[in-house]
């Protein structure tokens, strides 16, 4: 009987266990419809626009990602065209350096966007950090995880992953929220509350905010 006692409890372990990794493949795009809630001055501000994040190369010496907002409404006007960026990005998901003559401040902004996802399987309760180091003079952002359920969203069973987030020095952004990712790594949704987010593109304002979206299929 132990050696099926045994069996069962590693089968259980492995079930209970997620292996997390990016789905995102060369040239595909990823989409999030992205509503923003912000307040800065005394003023409150709402956005809504399309996040698309596309792999645009993968080798060991450089992986690009290409992020890029449509569809952009802000305070129920249309908004102006934004460009998009490319970010030079690490192994787990994390924006090194903003590519070409790009300023740091949109990595900064760009970044709670971001899950970063682990470095090994991950299973209810577990906790782990991770620091991301830019090759820039920007500051470092650290990321705090702990896997804290298992919940169906859209029919798709995810782990519900709590995230602290926060930039080095007095001045850096912080924040928090959850990510609900699916066993095959896709984000399915998320919403972060930050607090002096750099946005470079809102005219020097560091706004706080409350950012949600969710994958468009």
């Amino acid at each position: 009987m132990l050696p099926i006692l045994a069996l069962t409890l590693a089968m259980q372990k492995e079930a209970d266990t997620w292996d997390l990794k990016s789905s995102l493949t060369l040239k595909t795009k990823l989409t999030w419809a992205v509503k923003i809630d912000a307040s800065a001055q005394g003023m409150d501000h709402h956005a809504a626009f399309n996040l698309n994040e596309i792999l645009k190369s993968d080798d060991a010496k450089k992986r690009v990602e290409t992020f890029s907002w449509d569809h952009l409404v802000v305070d129920d006007q249309d908004g102006q065209e934004v460009p998009p960026w490319d970010a030079i990005m690490g192994m787990r998901g994390e924006i090194v350096k903003m590519d070409g003559d790009v300023n740091d401040d949109y990595r900064r902004m760009l970044s709670p966007f971001l899950f970063v996802y682990p470095e090994k399987p991950v299973a209810i309760s577990d906790k782990w950090t991770f620091t991301a180091k830019p090759d820039s003079t920007g500051p470092k952002i650290t990321y705090s995880y702990e896997a804290k359920k298992t919940e169906l969203v859209k029919e798709i069973q995810t782990i519900v992953l709590a995230v602290k987030y926060g930039e080095e020095g007095k001045d850096g952004s912080t924040g928090e929220g959850m990510w609900w990712v699916s066993r095959a790594g896709r984000i399915i949704k998320f919403e972060i509350k930050i607090k002096n987010w750099t946005v470079p593109i809102a005219g020097g304002e560091s706004p706080d905010a409350t950012i949600k979206g969710q994958t468009i299929d």
